[in-house]
């Protein structure tokens, strides 16, 4: 898959994930790619980008330290309870050395999973996981 059609899928299915919890659960979403050089953005989705684009170094800087995209595979995926604001909330591998990054910069996930729709919610987002698996990013 190519960054475009990446692009719109997240689109798509974040949009699905909206529609069927009743509310945003990931206002911005970033296709991140380790390369020799460090940490680069090839993608972003949401409203700050240029905040985003300012506070990328210090907040992937977590990445570095906890996830390295080299020793996951293609198709795992995390949530994490304790991001909040520019934090990230969750992260899918979706290619080789590359990974997209989801955030919700208004609420934690512990209050998006409190929504009692969440569970039924969810198949959007495994859905796009799939997606990346049958045809990862390239």
């Amino acid at each position: 898959m190519n960054i475009e059609t990446a692009a719109a899928r997240i689109e798509s299915d974040l949009k699905n994930l909206e529609t069927v919890i009743g509310e945003t659960v990931f206002d911005e979403w970033a296709i991140v790619e380790k390369t020799d050089e460090g940490w680069k953005l090839a993608a972003y989705g949401g409203s700050r980008r240029s905040a985003f684009v300012e506070d990328f170094s210090k907040d992937v800087a977590a990445l570095k330290e906890t996830l390295d995209p080299e020793n996951i595979q293609i198709g795992d995926f995390a949530f994490s309870h304790e991001g909040y604001g520019s934090g990230y909330d969750a992260h899918i591998c979706a290619g080789t050395n590359k990974l997209v990054l989801f955030n919700n910069t208004e609420k934690s996930t512990d209050e998006i999973t409190a929504n009692p729709k969440w569970t039924a919610a969810q198949v959007h987002f495994n859905n796009l996981l799939e997606a990346f698996i049958a045809d990862p990013l390239v």
